[in-house]
């Protein structure tokens, strides 16, 4: 008990001293669907841990009771792949809320001779989980927004181009009839000619 207590010390000074680095991979999810986060490993560690911020999210141990210091939140929720020939120390968290957002890291313990050992950072995990019906409903209503303002404005644009035909056509129907009355002369001489035809 006493060295996985000052493992966890150790995870938490690490954690704030890796604040600055890079995370290795994003996942995303919905509120009650399950996660898998990725985490090779290899076989010469003695302990895991996944840890999210100072909680323990799950860990391997060979000392039973140390599963005792996994987060009250975490305990029947999250399951590891512990397979040490397939090198696969993956996490898979069950039933998501909004709260298992945030970064998770998987740590191993490795030996390093007969008494000493040394703490390995494996993997970095970025998770984001969403509220599904909140996601629909935003989607639903940002597609209403588009939907309300094709319905408008296409109505706008059929009466907008009505009247420029309009005046198009006005416009033409206007200088033909400037253009015929400039060629068509009127004379006295013509309606003379009219009348005696008639007679």
């Amino acid at each position: 008990m006493v060295t996985f207590a000052v493992l966890t010390l150790l995870l938490i000074i690490d954690g704030l001293a890796l604040g600055q680095t890079t995370v290795d991979s994003i996942a995303t999810g919905f509120v009650g669907q399950d996660v898998l986060f990725p985490c090779p490993c290899s076989d010469v560690h003695t302990k895991l841990v996944w840890q999210n911020d100072n909680r323990v999210v799950n860990l391997y141990s060979q000392n039973e009771s140390d599963k005792d210091n996994i987060d009250q939140s975490y305990r029947d929720r999250s399951q590891l792949f512990q397979n040490k020939e397939m090198r696969n120390c993956s996490l898979q968290l069950l039933n998501l809320s909004v709260n298992d957002s945030g970064l998770y890291i998987c740590y191993a313990v490795v030996s390093v001779g007969k008494v000493s050992s040394k703490l390995e950072q494996l993997s970095r995990v970025n998770l984001t989980v969403s509220d599904y019906k909140k996601t629909i409903s935003q989607e639903h209503d940002q597609t209403a927004e588009r939907a309300t303002a094709f319905s408008v404005g296409v109505p706008i644009l059929i009466i907008v181009l009505i009247l420029a035909v309009g005046l198009l056509l006005t416009q033409l129907i206007r200088r033909r009839h400037l253009n015929n009355m400039h060629t068509t002369t009127y004379s006295p001489t013509d309606s003379m000619i009219v009348r005696r035809e008639l007679v």
